[in-house]
């Protein structure tokens, strides 16, 4: 079997979801730290069937696959760091969330409702991480980009950022204890020093290692993308600067790479499928072989450390 052929058994093969489930099930248990970690399991699961719907809603990898969702729940489960539960993990799912109404608001005639959406999302995972906040102008950019901001729909949008705060004054007003939504808008505006010592050694080395997948990826879009529809180009290059938009917030900021992290591979798995399922020459079977055999290794690494 030659490289090229190797690469389009697994990426298009119809076992690879379910040998996938099996592995990431093992992995999850292998490090099971506590019973709230299932939760967080739960919730990379119904991430995954997000980004099948949004697939199969837009048609952003051309065809319907779940190779993205095999690349997604891959990564997470052999980052073993993203496992434990944190109320921040819930931000892959908002972020999706926002990504399928952005998609949907594409040249609609309902636009004032699906920018209300997006921004409702975002706004409601800065409750949770509050430097959430900063991919509001990333999804307003993607919003003039879709043509869909008008006057109507940029109220809205503005609506939808500021409603997930009107609860909050709310119940900090009448629990008598205002510091609670103070304090949100103080930790937006906090960053503290870029300081690596606080990421493992097998992370940042995965992280990185991710980046290089990103960086090609980009570039192979860039040189194929004229093969898109216009509206398909839109969607890929949205997902591409969210990606470096989420690597550029991880490198200034690594204390905060366990929420933004998951981010980046949802961006990460979406480019990786379009290369690995529409690319089939030398080179994409030889980086193919590469990433999963790196992956692999990073995965013993993060065990064994």
């Amino acid at each position: 079997m030659n490289i090229s052929r190797f690469q389009t058994s697994i990426a298009t093969g119809r076992f690879t979801l379910p040998v996938t489930v099996l592995i990431c099930l093992l992995l999850w248990i292998i490090d099971l730290g506590s019973w709230s970690d299932l939760a967080n399991f739960c919730i990379t699961l119904l991430t995954g069937y997000q980004l099948i719907e949004t697939n199969t809603a837009f048609s952003v990898i051309r065809t319907r696959t779940t190779f993205h969702v095999s690349c997604y729940w891959l990564l997470v489960s052999g980052l073993f760091a993203l496992h434990p539960y944190e109320w921040s993990c819930w931000i892959p799912i908002l972020f999706m969330t926002s990504v399928y109404y952005l998609f949907k608001s594409y040249e609609s005639y309902h636009t004032s409702i699906h920018l209300f959406n997006v921004s409702f999302s975002i706004a409601l995972g800065s409750l949770i991480f509050p430097q959430a906040v900063y991919f509001l102008p990333l999804f307003l950019l993607g919003a003039i980009v879709s043509r869909s901001l008008n006057i109507k729909s940029f109220f809205a949008f503005l609506l939808g950022c500021a409603t997930p705060y009107w609860f909050s004054f709310g119940y900090a007003y009448l629990n008598k204890r205002m510091e609670l939504f103070y304090t949100q808008f103080a930790q937006i505006t906090h960053f503290e020093a870029i300081d690596y010592t606080h990421v493992s050694q097998p992370m940042l080395l995965s992280w990185l290692a991710i980046c290089v997948v990103l960086l090609v990826c980009s570039i192979h879009l860039s040189r194929v993308s004229y093969q898109d529809k216009t509206r398909t180009r839109v969607y890929l290059t949205f997902i591409t600067v969210a990606g470096w938009w989420a690597a550029l917030f991880i490198a200034l900021q690594p204390q905060s790479m366990y929420p933004i992290l998951f981010i980046q591979l949802i961006c990460t798995s979406f480019l990786a499928a379009h290369l690995f399922i529409l690319t089939r020459n030398r080179f994409s079977g030889i980086f193919f072989i590469v990433t999963m055999i790196s992956m692999i290794a990073l995965t013993c690494y993060n065990l064994w450390i």
